[in-house]
């Protein structure tokens, strides 16, 4: 497979062609050997540079994130109204990892992200929400760490109220396999 620069590399260049040009190819590398679903992309926002998965993040810019994560999903999965919709050249996507995920206490990886409900929808979900109502992806795989005050695999207010009700979202939660 081809290796491309890591994603905060990417990021850097707020180029959105490049995306879909760099997705598409991936995608079409994914279905050449027989693979469905990409775990990916990664729309976590990262605020704590300490947490060892900062490299896999586009940033930390909450208008940014978004516009890219259209742009890896439309490519990698094709669009919602597309005839070809998953077809020999696209994979269903799963965005990662739902929840506050890029800002845990300490930098521990599975550390609580203690930002209130405020910040989180303003930041962290935000690309989350942006993308779901814009591009229809597959599946989300939830954050594994704790979200006001419960693990977030648990909470319903995130899982139901938020990604559900209020976000649209009608694919699949899973969880981070392991």
């Amino acid at each position: 497979a081809t290796n491309f620069p890591v994603p905060l590399a990417l990021a850097s260049t707020w180029d959105e062609q490049l995306f879909s040009e760099l997705y598409g190819a991936t995608a079409l590398e994914m279905r050449s050997r027989g693979a469905y679903q990409a775990l990916g992309p990664v729309l976590d926002m990262v605020r704590d540079p300490r947490w060892g998965r900062t490299d896999e993040t586009w940033g930390e810019d909450p208008y940014l994130i978004p516009r890219l994560g259209q742009a890896a999903v439309n490519a990698m999965q094709g669009t919602p109204d597309a005839l070809g919709y998953l077809d020999d050249r696209h994979v269903g996507v799963t965005l990662k990892h739902f929840g506050v995920h890029g800002a845990p206490e300490g930098g521990h990886n599975t550390a609580p992200g203690f930002i209130d409900e405020q910040e989180a929808r303003s930041s962290f979900l935000l690309p989350f929400r942006e993308v779901i109502k814009a591009s229809d992806p597959f599946y989300v795989m939830i954050t594994y760490n704790e979200i006001w005050g419960k693990p977030a695999h648990a909470n319903r207010h995130l899982l139901q109220d938020i990604l559900r009700d209020e976000y649209g979202f009608r694919g699949t939660v899973v969880s981070d396999y392991g």
